[in-house]
């Protein structure tokens, strides 16, 4: 499928090598995990990606990317979907495997909660504030993904390397 960051294969082979055993299922399964884990990736990431989309507005995904560097200052190649984000949507990947639809959850603020009370039992929730505030943080997926962030939410289509001389 063009629209996936990796393969099915290169997923199953990434969850074997680190005993993710909850990585199993029927191959469309897989695939549709792999989907809505790329679709994750764009929706919380992009504005942290570098560069712009190789093909603009007719190209679905957010990689490859013009004009991208990691944060050690390496260019990468403009038809290249770097590995770290590959690896990031496997790591998506698995949880969708496991709930479908738990990275991207529907928000309702009509049904949240602030304060319950039942008989002598009171219970008070941490407000949530939008959509964001109810999708999960998975502390791998960033990690993993981070050495292709620009480390700032603003993008801007004009890149470059400066060199002190």
């Amino acid at each position: 499928m063009a629209d996936l960051y990796g393969t099915r294969a290169g997923a199953d082979a990434y969850h074997a090598e680190r005993g993710n055993t909850a990585w199993t299922g029927l191959d469309a399964d897989k695939d549709a995990a792999l989907l809505r884990a790329a679709e994750y990736i764009d929706a919380a990431y992009r504005s942290q990606f570098p560069g712009y989309k190789t093909g603009l507005r007719a190209q679905v995904r957010e990689w490859p990317r013009v004009g991208a560097s990691d944060t050690e200052g390496q260019s990468i190649a403009d038809d290249e979907i770097p590995r770290e984000v590959e690896y990031a949507t496997y790591e998506a990947a698995l949880r969708e495997l496991g709930t479908p639809g738990s990275l991207n959850p529907d928000y309702d603020p009509s049904t949240q909660v602030k304060r319950e009370k039942v008989g002598p039992i009171d219970v008070e929730y941490t407000a949530a504030h939008g959509p964001n505030s109810v999708r999960k943080i998975i502390p791998i997926i960033g990690a993993i993904i981070a050495p292709v962030l620009t480390g700032s939410s603003v993008t801007s289509s004009i890149t470059g390397r400066t060199e002190r001389i």
